[in-house]
């Protein structure tokens, strides 16, 4: 599963804008609805399920990273993780 091509296809945006810093105040198109369609695209992409307290804890995309990684979700970026736009 790639994060960033997941998130992308959900939000209609181009993946190489993302970065382990994104979050809904500085991406586009990322708003509370499309919160809930991101999380789902993920869970059922990588097969890992969040708590309420995972998702609510979850601050941008490193952090959604890190805890698909604890969970073992496998993730298949291809490419260096992008810290900053």
């Amino acid at each position: 599963m790639n994060l960033y091509e997941v998130v992308a296809s959900v939000l209609n945006i181009d993946a190489a804008t993302l970065n382990e810093q994104s979050n809904a105040l500085n991406t586009p198109n990322w708003d509370s609805l499309r919160h809930i369609e991101v999380m789902l695209a993920v869970e059922t992409a990588s097969g890992v399920t969040f708590s309420m307290a995972e998702m609510v804890s979850m601050q941008n995309l490193g952090d959604m990273r890190r805890l698909l990684v604890e969970k073992g979700a496998i993730l298949n970026d291809g490419e260096a993780l992008r810290q900053s736009a």
